[in-house]
């Protein structure tokens, strides 16, 4: 079987039809360049050229070689810069998990950064809960997510990307909506929408303790584990709810967004997880892009 060398021999001459200035071109001898030539005409039983004293041209199967050779030598540079890229964390596919509240506000700025500083990375998306990512990493089904603080991370390296402050979301009208500042003490004894304790634990375990501390007692209509669902009962008139301040992108009916006076560590934050010991170049170049993107405070 032929070699790329003497393909790009073969090229040369076919684009100069000129043995001395294509063995130039390749800062070559006219001898060495021959050689390979016949070597290639040998391996593929076929004339590629017709020479004589005065001029070189191609023959049919020559003309027709010419335009795969050419085609071959392309993707064999593309294939090697791939490999390079791929080595150097430019190139190739990541297996990328999200929490779906993050598709609100980090995920469309993680996917733009990544498109314009890596173009050469294809993100492979799964929206998934926290625990069911948890599960994908340590399994090696997906390689980054972005997910709430974990109960289970030994396995896992994590880096927080993101923290911010709660707001009221208000039902179009709420006796509270006037108020510039609401302070946990108003909301007792209002309809409240709550994060359930089981699906939606990582809120409720921040959320809770607030209102135990400010001897508050909100009526507790709904315990739901998902934002934007939260949201709709809200925007239906059920009852108000604190939500994440980059929950305020959500755009639904009857729904007013105001601050809330809480302790300054009453913040949720969201964490870049990967699976300990990946040393995957590509893997490491996304994460540096996610990071610089995705890591606003509120």
């Amino acid at each position: 079987m032929f070699e790329l060398s003497q393909l790009r021999c073969f090229v040369a001459v076919a684009r100069e039809l000129n043995f001395r200035r294509a063995a130039e071109h390749l800062h070559m001898t006219q001898p060495p360049l021959s050689r390979q030539i016949q070597l290639l005409e040998d391996d593929l039983n076929v004339r590629l050229f017709e020479r004589t004293s005065r001029s070189v041209r191609l023959t049919a199967a020559g003309r027709s070689f010419f335009v795969e050779a050419q085609d071959l030598l392309k993707r064999a540079e593309a294939a090697s810069l791939t490999a390079r890229q791929a080595e150097a964390g430019q190139h190739g596919s990541i297996s990328f998990g999200f929490i779906p509240v993050a598709a609100f506000d980090i995920m469309p700025r993680v996917i733009k950064a990544v498109g314009s500083k890596a173009p050469g990375i294809n993100l492979l998306l799964h929206e998934m809960l926290t625990i069911e990512q948890i599960e994908a990493l340590t399994a090696g089904r997906t390689e980054l997510g972005v997910v709430r603080l974990p109960r289970e991370k030994e396995r896992l390296e994590l880096q927080c990307i993101q923290r911010e402050r709660f707001v009221v979301a208000l039902h179009a009208g709420h006796p509270l909506e006037g108020k510039e500042t609401i302070t946990i003490e108003d909301l007792d004894g209002h309809p409240f929408v709550m994060y359930s304790p089981a699906d939606g634990w990582y809120t409720y375990e921040i959320l809770a303790p607030l209102f135990t501390y400010a001897k508050v007692r909100p009526k507790f209509v709904q315990y739901l584990g998902q934002t934007h669902t939260i949201l709709a009962l809200v925007s239906a008139g059920v009852g108000c709810a604190l939500v994440p301040q980059s929950s305020q992108v959500i755009r639904l009916p009857n729904i007013v967004f105001r601050p809330i006076d809480l302790p300054e560590e009453a913040r949720v934050e969201v964490f870049l997880a990967w699976r300990r010991g990946n040393d995957s170049p590509i893997v490491e170049m996304a994460r540096k892009i996610i990071v610089d993107a995705a890591n606003i405070e509120f």
